[in-house]
């Protein structure tokens, strides 16, 4: 299956009026596996340096990478991870000059704009791949994410309280799925800051690979 067949943009000038990014890669990553179906979003794909290195969604093109390497050993483990039917892609699609963190409103003040028009691309390729579990990397994820759900205020918006190890059901447009944030990797590994609940994340999302390879979403 081809990464834009989920409903990933070629191309888009839905920000024309405004957008300071650029698409300059394919937003998506797919890979076929015997287990659950996984569905990773990350914030956008603008990184610090080198921005051409990436080509797909959270560079899982590349099992080298940092980001790469990162989910497979210190977050899924090889097995779940290699197991799964993998779909990655970012809430917005747009590479930006400079990080939305860097943004004086902050990275989710600077990409909202961006993802009110980026959001009917996530909706589809939602709709279409059908995921048993998805993931968001990062509070601003977390935070435009959950604005799109049916049941939104099932979720704590701030990651301190949403990230806690429990994935719950999502209703979004008649697709159900279950769904938590995880923390991004800088901040992952600062998990001191969020005391016991990186170990409930990693003990709830071992938990859920174990039932019968397919987690809790039938």
């Amino acid at each position: 299956m081809d990464e834009y067949s989920f409903g990933c943009p070629k191309k888009c000038k839905r920000c024309a009026s405004f957008a300071e990014g650029k698409l300059r890669l394919v937003p998506a990553f797919f890979k076929e596996g015997s287990g659950l179906r996984l569905m990773l979003i990350g914030q956008d794909p603008t990184i610090r340096q080198e921005p051409d290195r990436v080509k797909h969604a959270l560079m899982l093109d590349d099992p080298n990478s940092q980001l790469s390497r990162w989910l497979r050993k210190e977050v899924f483990g090889e097995s779940n991870l290699h197991s799964s039917t993998l779909y990655a892609t970012n809430l917005v699609k747009c590479s930006f000059e400079k990080l939305p963190s860097a943004a004086p409103q902050g990275a989710v003040g600077f990409l909202e704009p961006y993802f009110d028009n980026c959001k009917d691309h996530l909706l589809e390729e939602i709709s279409k791949f059908r995921p048993t579990l998805v993931l968001t990397l990062g509070e601003p994820a977390h935070k435009l994410f959950i604005t799109i759900l049916d049941n939104r205020h099932d979720y704590a918006e701030d990651m301190k309280d949403a990230f806690t190890g429990r994935f719950v059901r999502a209703e979004l447009r008649g697709t159900e799925f279950d769904y938590s944030p995880c923390l991004h990797i800088t901040t992952f590994r600062l998990a001191e800051t969020y005391g016991d609940s990186l170990k409930n994340f990693e003990r709830g999302l071992e938990a859920y690979f174990k039932e019968s390879g397919q987690g809790l979403a039938k």
